[in-house]
């Protein structure tokens, strides 16, 4: 199928918590490993194991439709999705006093713009995470 399936559970009597099909949807590669929402359940990145992509979708929430944004990544074997919110840049002046052992580097710009991380057994030990 290489599809995901979306479900609306349904609140009302007689049967509270009937499950009903919303739609079934391609998610735009083979063999999805994972997928997940981020934080707003807004947007849906699928991470599509044997094509090698990452898909990102649109939810509709009033109708469980899932609409392809047309933003797609390449990425070796993804198969795991983990979305996090960014943390909000500090000014330099307002950064604690680092060690003098340890020196403190404010993040990088790439670092606070995006707030989307992903990961998998399959990314290099010495880079576990790779930044979209």
């Amino acid at each position: 199928h290489n599809s995901i399936a979306v479900f609306r559970v349904h609140s009302a009597l007689p049967k509270p918590g009937l499950l009903s099909v919303a739609g079934m949807f391609h998610t735009r590669g083979a063999t999805p490993r994972h997928f997940q929402f981020d934080a707003s359940g807004q947007w849906l990145i699928a991470a599509n194991q044997d094509s090698d992509r990452l898909a990102v979708f649109r939810l509709n929430l009033a109708t469980g439709r899932l609409d392809w944004t047309g933003n797609e990544y390449s990425l070796p074997s993804p198969n795991f999705v983990c979305c996090m919110m960014p943390r909000p840049a500090l000014a330099p002046a307002a950064l604690p006093e680092a060690p003098a052992a340890l020196p403190l580097r404010p993040p990088t710009k790439a670092a606070r713009s995006e707030g989307l991380f992903l990961g998998g057994a399959s990314a290099p030990a010495s880079r576990p995470h790779a930044r979209l």
